[in-house]
């Protein structure tokens, strides 16, 4: 007699477009968690990405959809229309989540039941909390005030002219307004009840439209600090000559979508107008940013703490140089802990990456299984980029 099928319990989609290196971090972060009640759905929004494909055959759990670059939503709701779980994950590549995530998802839906959204802790490669973790509901003084920089001078409870939960603390678990779609836990339930990712948002904002639409369908949303995540925030949008249209062009909708109705016209011409000034200032900020290029260090003063079993492989190699250090080396040049993927697991990776948070510290990863060496940098300032180059 034939075993019974059972659906598993979680989906965990990924959009990807153009695969990167950090999607292995992130597949190799969800095998460590030996998932046994979830499935991983990659939507390839390249139509077919031969690196992808590649990096499946070393993680045969992902079933990788092809799709044609239709954006961010629609690849969400295409991944969502084969997903079979109570709780859908919807999760960025350039991430890394801790171990024992399944238990942590279900575990927290349990306490809460009347939760449809809940969100984790996001910290970049440098250890700094991110912000966007939680979030208030984007009036456009609040927003204004936040891409101006005013924001800091605001008192953080007056709630209105946030654009980010300020007023809750980031270790504290609290319901909030609007969540990050990097890392966004939603129910089924609440996905067909609200009809998933409006398809009108191509890139940016999404999440922030369908957490407003979770909240209005009667739903909570949650802030879980509980669930610390790495987010190597925007390293592959960023690097795109179309991601300020498509980030201002968001904007733009969803103002329209949300305040058209409401305010007058000569106060909708004045947003707008400050919409589309700022997205040419920032283009010009973004060209220019592009221009540089962050090369990997030719050599490395690694922390003796952390001088593991790897760092004789890695000395073998001509490529770099790596020296074991427990002094403060000459030109106050930064101290690296080594890590790999041998000797460390997800959780690991995240409590040391916390630990160097304000510290002349960095993290260098070795992915030994695939020969890929990453370099949390955190030249491009609270982002923190990572630079990795193949090594064998």
């Amino acid at each position: 007699m034939e075993a019974s099928y059972t659906a598993p319990k979680l989906s965990v989609i990924i959009v990807s477009y153009h695969a990167t290196p950090l999607n292995i971090l992130c597949l190799w972060s969800l095998e460590q968690n030996n998932l046994k009640e979830s499935e991983v759905i990659i939507v390839d929004n390249a139509g077919y990405d031969r690196y992808l494909e590649q990096l499946a055959q070393n993680y045969p759990f992902v079933k990788i959809i092809r799709n044609q670059n239709e954006g961010f939503g629609k690849a969400c709701n295409k991944g969502f229309s084969i997903a079979r779980g109570k709780y859908i994950l919807f999760l960025n590549p350039d991430t890394i989540v801790p171990l024992n995530i399944e238990k942590k998802i279900f575990s927290f839906f349990r306490e809460y039941p009347e939760t449809g959204a809940m969100g984790a802790k996001m910290t970049d490669g440098k250890g700094c909390f991110l912000p966007e973790s939680k979030r208030n509901f984007p009036y456009p003084l609040a927003s204004f005030l936040k891409f101006s920089g005013f924001q800091k001078i605001i008192p953080s409870q007056n709630l209105k002219f946030n654009y980010h939960a300020r007023h809750v603390a980031d270790d504290t678990t609290a319901k909030v307004d609007v969540l990050s779609g990097a890392f966004m836990v939603v129910t089924r339930e609440a996905m067909e009840k609200t009809g998933g990712f409006d398809p009108r948002f191509f890139l940016f904002a999404e999440d922030i439209d369908i957490s407003i639409r979770i909240s209005k369908a009667d739903y909570q949303l949650w802030y879980n600090p509980d669930i610390e995540i790495i987010h190597f925030k925007g390293l592959s949008t960023r690097q795109s000559k179309k991601y300020v249209s498509y980030f201002y062009g968001s904007m733009k909708l969803f103002y329209l979508k949300y305040f058209e109705q409401s305010h007058a016209r000569l106060q909708k011409m004045a947003i707008t107008t400050f919409i589309q000034s700022t997205a040419f200032l920032s283009s010009l900020r973004h060209f220019f940013k592009r221009q540089f290029h962050h090369r990997m260090p030719s050599t490395f003063y690694i922390d003796s703490n952390y001088c593991t079993s790897s760092i004789s492989e890695l000395q073998t190699m001509k490529k770099f140089r790596f020296i074991c250090t427990s002094y403060k080396h000459k030109k106050n040049k930064p101290t690296h802990l080594l890590l790999s993927d041998v000797e460390t697991n997800p959780d690991e990776l995240i409590k040391q990456v916390n630990n160097i948070r304000n510290k002349k510290t960095r993290i260098l990863f070795w992915h030994k299984s695939s020969g890929w060496l990453f370099h949390f940098d955190g030249k491009n300032g609270k982002s923190g980029p990572v630079i990795n180059t193949k090594i064998k």
